[in-house]
């Protein structure tokens, strides 16, 4: 976790401004804390929890790749580390199948971060329908990366709050990066740990999907007037709530590295400009 100067000064450079147009893609941020490419591989240390590698297929060169460490303080040990890769020919299919998506929804980029598209029948003009096809597309591959957390879980005994802390912090270790190309603004998320690089509801869409795997009750926490995305957990805590079909959930940030479950930005404190989206995809 970090120091309470470090949340202080990451409370006074959150980053993310309003963008004005048909459809905003959404980008919104904190400071950004996790600059650079995926840490270097260190020896591990006494306190420390390997979670393993997941290569896909099997023959993955290492050199394909990424290590995360980093450290959940509510659970012990607190150090993890967890190796991820996909192989080029996988790599190239996921960003197809977004592109593939693009082209049937008529995608049209209006420059920057603005875009605008067609919504399937029977989906309002939001994001769900995208998110719901991008989880069912990179279902394999997640849930391939979950089964980590999932052994880790049941075999250290972890409670459903220790479970979301180690899920998060892995998420928000994962680099920060505005999708220059993409469809949609979004990186798909299986090939957001595989590049080392998501904006808000990129990373927040694979902390969903990883969160509901080892049994969380998570949805996405989607704002477009502020232009922001991160997650939602059903699970007892203080801080910010979110209420949604007699449910409430605890606010979770996704975009900066070792940001409190339950401590809402600032510049995002607006409850009325929040939607739940419950969101109809595999659950793992």
């Amino acid at each position: 976790m970090k120091t309470a100067l470090k949340l202080l000064l990451a409370l006074l450079v959150l980053a993310g401004a309003l963008m004005g147009g048909l459809r905003l893609g959404i980008t919104g941020r904190l400071a950004d804390t996790n600059a650079g490419s995926a840490p270097h591989e260190q020896p591990l240390g006494p306190d420390s929890v390997e979670l393993g590698a997941v290569l896909i297929p099997a023959d993955t060169p290492r050199s394909r790749a990424r290590t995360y460490d980093w450290s959940t303080a509510s659970v012990t040990p607190s150090n993890h580390r967890l190796t991820y890769g996909l192989g080029d020919t996988l790599d190239a299919w996921l960003e197809d199948q977004l592109k593939v998506l693009g082209r049937r929804l008529r995608y049209r980029s209006l420059g920057g971060e603005r875009f605008t598209y067609q919504p399937p029948r029977g989906c309002s003009a939001d994001m769900r329908c995208i998110y719901e096809e991008l989880m069912r597309s990179n279902e394999g591959p997640v849930k391939a990366l979950g089964e980590r957390f999932v052994t880790s879980v049941r075999e250290r005994n972890l409670d459903s709050a220790q479970a979301t802390q180690l899920i998060l912090g892995f998420v928000q270790r994962i680099q920060y990066e505005l999708p220059q190309d993409e469809p949609f603004g979004i990186v798909p998320p299986a090939l957001v740990p595989a590049r080392n690089r998501g904006d808000c509801d990129s990373k927040a869409l694979l902390a969903v999907m990883l969160l509901r795997q080892v049994g969380v009750d998570a949805v996405l926490l989607y704002s477009d007037p502020l232009a922001h995305a991160a997650v939602g957990v059903g699970l007892p805590g203080s801080g910010t709530r979110l209420r949604h079909g007699g449910r409430s959930y605890q606010y979770a940030e996704v975009t900066a590295e070792g940001w409190p479950l339950g401590m809402i930005p600032p510049k995002y404190d607006k409850p009325r400009l929040w939607r739940v989206m419950l969101l109809d995809a595999p659950t793992g």
